[in-house]
């Protein structure tokens, strides 16, 4: 290495002139008056990005310099940056100037990730504080830093682009090509929806495409599964490998085996995080048939969860319920629905807190919900699982990028037969699908018809990376919409869908039955 620290600390750092302006913008919001406050941050914010960041251009403005002792300090101090910049990139031998486009590079992808969450954070201050704190995992008070392993959930599962071919066959009816999705590539969304009749072999498709996923990069799966069938589903060629066995996944059937999971884990233990919480709880709630909850019941449950997510850790259903049959009481509140749907839910264990939102989202599991399964017990494990998955995401560094864009992947989430569960708006699911993409996260959505998505919200699909529909009875109006015109699902013979990616509809042959 041809560095020495006396060169780094005269030396004049920079990056582009767009990101100093958001430099200077970033003193205002947090009421920093030197220019190195932010710019450490930046620079500490992207180096907790795997791989390197995307180099200046070599025609870029440059904003002012800072110079190195300013920008590092000095002794210790400047020895723990360079250390730590170097050790970041991927070629250790490195000269003053490589190390001043190096870090002009970290300095610019750090503020745009911090100007990402400081948007997420709704420009209020202490909620960027505390995100950035979950993000670096700092301990809370008198609690030790987490050890995370080799294979803990911070780390991403893939190197690379996965191309996905679109089941079984997946060939251009027009053209007789094999047909690929690259699911991360740049400016591109993981996430799919597949949709088709009964018997139609949409469950087909996303298995082989799970399939390939898997073969591709070490993955986990998360997977909701309404029929049952899941675990063993081999698909119609001979010799392809049980879904449940391609992933290692254990299968998980609640109540009869309750889900290993701290659904509740609030990773905070302030007083803010806890109400945020206990009103993610109440809209997972709200969300059940037999709730219907009005604005008195709505505000004993968030004040119920509250209680219980302070007082106990790990918190469980009984908790909740007992709090909210103890705040019925306080408040001269005749016991309705709300307290007997708690009760119906605590009636069988559903969960056992014996794992952390790392370790499990770490591993894969296939959860079986047929419909012997009381809906509100189906509703809500979905429901709690989902809101966990999205907060656990969230309290993960982006997931960083090849040197071709390719973004990181972190865990895959399938729900077959979604219409179970689509048109209930669920908060968590729709955050996943329009935030879980920078944290390494891709949804699989299997369902029966383009119709089953009109409760959701006009920007649902458009978030999809990819749609694609077998035959169905849709309503042509739902069907264009999701395929652009000309997408008559009610001619398609078996095996036969139409796909839409990067703004293409092509009709393809999936798979073929055995002759």
């Amino acid at each position: 290495m041809t560095l020495s620290l006396v060169e780094v600390a005269g030396a004049n750092f920079r990056t582009d002139d767009a990101s100093d302006a958001l430099n200077t913008e970033f003193m205002k919001r947090l009421g920093m008056r030197k220019r190195y406050l932010p710019a450490r941050l930046a620079i500490a914010r992207s180096l907790a990005i795997q791989g390197p960041p995307p180099s200046l251009e070599p025609d870029v403005d440059y904003g002012k310099v800072i110079k190195g002792d300013t920008l590092f300090g000095t002794g210790t101090d400047l020895s723990v940056w360079v250390s730590l910049i170097v050790q970041r990139n991927e070629n250790a031998e490195l000269n003053v100037r490589d190390l001043i486009s190096l870090v002009g590079a970290h300095w610019r992808r750090g503020l745009r990730l911090l100007n990402d969450e400081w948007e997420q954070s709704q420009h209020d201050v202490a909620k960027f504080v505390k995100r950035l704190v979950e993000v670096a995992d700092l301990p809370q008070s008198g609690k030790t830093l987490p050890v995370t392993g080799a294979t803990g959930g911070a780390s991403t599962f893939s190197s690379g682009k996965i191309d996905v071919p679109l089941g079984e066959i997946g060939e251009d009816i027009a053209t007789g090509e094999r047909v690929y999705w690259s699911m991360n590539g740049p400016g591109g969304s993981p996430h799919c929806a597949i949709m088709g009749g009964s018997g139609s072999g949409k469950t087909v498709m996303a298995a082989a495409m799970l399939r390939s996923i898997r073969q591709q990069a070490a993955v986990p799966l998360i997977a909701f599964d309404f029929k049952g069938d899941l675990a063993d589903f081999t698909g119609v060629q001979d010799g392809q490998m049980p879904l449940g066995q391609a992933f290692d996944a254990t299968v998980i059937e609640p109540p009869r085996m309750p889900i290993p999971l701290d659904v509740l884990s609030v990773p905070t233990r302030d007083q803010i995080s806890i109400s945020e919480a206990a009103s993610r709880f109440r809209e997972s709630f709200g969300r059940l048939k037999g709730s219907r909850l009005g604005d008195r019941q709505r505000t004993a449950l968030h004040e119920a969860a509250s209680r219980a997510l302070a007082m106990h850790q790990p918190c469980e259903l009984e908790h909740i319920r007992d709090a909210l049959v103890d705040v019925y009481a306080e408040h001269e509140m005749k016991e309705d629905g709300a307290v007997s749907t708690m009760e119906e839910l605590c009636r069988f264990p559903l969960f056992t807190p014996s794992m952390s939102p790392q370790e499990f989202f770490s591993d894969s599991w296939i959860i079986k919900l047929p419909p012997n399964v009381a809906e509100d017990s189906r509703t809500i494990v979905v429901n709690l699982l989902l809101d966990a998955l999205d907060q656990y995401l969230n309290s993960l560094p982006d997931a960083g990028t090849d040197a071709g864009g390719a973004r990181g992947l972190r865990i895959l989430c399938m729900v077959d037969e979604a219409h179970q569960i689509l048109g209930t708006k669920l908060p968590s699911l729709s955050r996943l699908i329009r935030m879980s993409r920078s944290k390494g996260g891709a949804v699989m959505l299997v369902s029966q018809s383009p119709d089953d998505f009109s409760g959701e919200d006009d920007e649902f699909l458009d978030n999809m990376g990819l749609v694609a529909a077998f035959a169905t009875n849709a309503k042509p109006g739902a069907a264009a919409r999701v395929l652009g015109r000309g997408a008559n699902l009610t001619s398609l013979k078996t095996g036969q869908c139409f796909v839409r990616f990067d703004k293409v509809t092509r009709k393809i042959l999936a798979w073929a039955a055995r002759s």
